[in-house]
């Protein structure tokens, strides 16, 4: 037996704690072909999977490189779109989320978002460049 094997390392994240990402969400911004807008978030069945999701959106907004963080945002679109077919386009808005001290939130402030990019799909259309504040 090595040592790994008895701190337990190879076993996901039963014994140590998983990573614990930065505040960032992302808003997909859902267009109808009767012109209709809705909003949603990213939908998990589980709380292990809220982390997992989290942890994804946490590597997308540390990604450098523009191509990879497209191609990682569009893959949490195509979930999205799965759910609505019949949606004929879909804006990703991708940011952080700032929270308030103890005494802010005591003195009512709460948290606010601040944009990072945002990407376009359609149904007929390759994605759009980012748009960077």
């Amino acid at each position: 037996m090595t040592y790994s094997h008895i701190a337990g390392v190879e076993r996901g994240y039963g014994y140590f704690a998983p990573n614990v990402p930065a505040s960032y969400k992302v808003v997909f911004e859902l267009h109808y072909p009767d012109g209709r807008v809705e909003y949603q978030l990213p939908r998990v069945h589980s709380a292990a999977a809220g982390m997992r999701l989290a942890g994804v959106i946490d590597e997308i907004a540390r990604t450098r490189y523009d191509p990879l963080r497209e191609y990682l945002v569009k893959m949490l679109a195509g979930s999205v779109w799965r759910d609505h077919p019949d949606v004929t386009a879909i804006r990703a808005v991708f940011g952080s989320i700032s929270l308030p001290s103890i005494s802010e939130f005591e003195q009512g402030k709460r948290e606010s978002y601040e944009f990072s990019y945002a990407y376009d799909f359609s149904r007929t259309d390759k994605a759009t460049k980012p748009e960077n504040p």
